[in-house]
């Protein structure tokens, strides 16, 4: 079974507003997307309400997704304030 990458508008909108002051977090962020295609849910995951639907941290972001089937769904990304 093949799992699918669908970015819901406002996580397109939101990654685009990280790319211009830090392209090189971003970059983490969609590599560590493109990871749940083998794994839809790592160990760097939690369920957020149900099974399905996760959040994954990637450094200081947090990507919301659901799994439906073969399809995942990202719903939002997030950064958090730099612990430096």
């Amino acid at each position: 079974m093949s799992i699918q990458i669908l970015y819901e508008e406002l996580a397109i909108n939101q990654a685009a507003g990280f790319l211009g002051d830090d392209p090189e977090g971003l970059a983490g962020v969609l590599d560590a997307i493109d990871h749940l295609v083998d794994d839809p849910r790592p160990a760097t995951s939690f369920p957020y309400g149900s099974a399905d639907l996760r959040r994954l941290r990637v450094g200081r972001y947090r990507v919301l997704y659901e799994i439906k089937g073969g399809v995942l769904s990202i719903g939002h990304i997030a950064r958090g304030k730099n612990s430096s």
